[in-house]
């Protein structure tokens, strides 16, 4: 692969993404990569709206399938692509001009299987868009190593050889498989890369309720991943073990009532102010660099995913004594 260009498969997988889809899909074809080295991929997860419609207007190569989740969609896509490297684009991902020549280049080191772009959050996303999108980029930023033991798939790279060497995504997971395929192929001994350089912007949640509704649905999913793999219950260079410590103090507020009772509804208090303290210092990072003051609000606003959390761990492993 060293000194040429590599053959590339580009797979978005969507269901229901007619809002966005698009404009995903103009960012691509304006991508500075030779035309006849990459072929785009569109897989549709048996969407209801008008995403079939909209995809078809563009030169791009349609599946069709039944609705069965997100997993069997990319696997869909990475099945179908002939390319030895495999891109998977979200449908809420805007890819710059230059992301894809840069993503490709770490290829050149033959011990690497994944590589994965850098989440920006566009300038004119609502606020709550803001608080997710601020937080994620101020965890890649902190990052000194671009060599990683954990990536998501919104816009990542991935080499066939590695695929077809640990398997495909777990379609058995229906939240969170692109965690476990990271995970086996850095357990397997392949680099997994976050290139900063290459820059996409995501279309982050845009609402508080959606953004809850999400957390709930991905920790009451994520239990399964810990059943398959204990030793992720340590933590991630991108979700360390220290994210522990904000929702050991979220259930002390959610133990309110008991502290009431017992007159000493001070635990309450003081955990809720050990949480805006915690989430401080990353609200002065994220307003010095998007000098955004309504990020004042972050070290608040934040926390609604512990408590969204507490909601699908309780679900969770609800769900599972209740399949036993």
């Amino acid at each position: 692969m060293k000194n040429r260009l590599p053959f590339v498969s580009l797979v978005v997988p969507v269901y229901n993404g007619e809002l966005t889809i698009s404009d995903v899909l103009q960012h691509i074809s304006k991508l500075n990569y030779p035309d006849d080295k990459l072929e785009v991929i569109v897989v549709d997860d048996g969407s209801v709206d008008e995403t079939v419609r909209i995809v078809k207007e563009y030169p791009v190569k349609l599946i069709a399938k039944e609705h069965s989740g997100y997993p069997s969609t990319m696997n869909a896509g990475v099945r179908v692509a002939k390319r030895e490297i495999v891109v998977i684009i979200d449908a809420d991902i805007y890819l710059k001009g230059d992301w894809l020549d840069i993503i490709v280049r770490e290829f050149n080191d033959p011990k690497v299987g994944i590589v994965s772009g850098y989440l920006a959050t566009k300038s004119n996303a609502s606020f709550w868009a803001k608080v997710v999108g601020f937080e994620s980029e101020d965890r890649y930023d902190r990052l000194e190593s671009k060599y990683v033991d954990y990536i998501t798939s919104a816009s990542t790279a991935y080499r066939r050889k590695m695929l077809e060497e640990i398997g495909f995504f777990d379609e058995k997971l229906k939240r969170n498989s692109d965690e476990d395929l990271a995970h086996r192929a850095f357990e397997a001994g392949w680099k997994v890369v976050l290139q900063k350089d290459a820059v996409c912007y995501h279309e982050w949640v845009p609402s508080l309720r959606k953004y809850f509704k999400n957390q709930v649905a991905t920790v009451v999913y994520e239990i399964n991943n810990f059943l398959q793999h204990p030793e992720l219950l340590r933590g991630k260079e991108q979700h360390p073990p220290s994210l522990y410590v904000p929702l050991m103090l979220a259930s002390l507020i959610v133990l309110t009532p008991l502290w009431f009772l017992l007159n000493v509804v001070w635990v309450s208090l003081l955990a809720f102010l050990c949480l805006v303290l915690y989430h401080t210092p990353q609200a002065i990072r994220i307003i010095q660099k998007h000098k955004d003051w309504s990020m004042l609000l972050f070290p608040i606003a934040f926390n609604v995913r512990y408590f969204a959390w507490l909601i699908g761990l309780a679900i969770g492993f609800f769900n599972f004594l209740k399949s036993r």
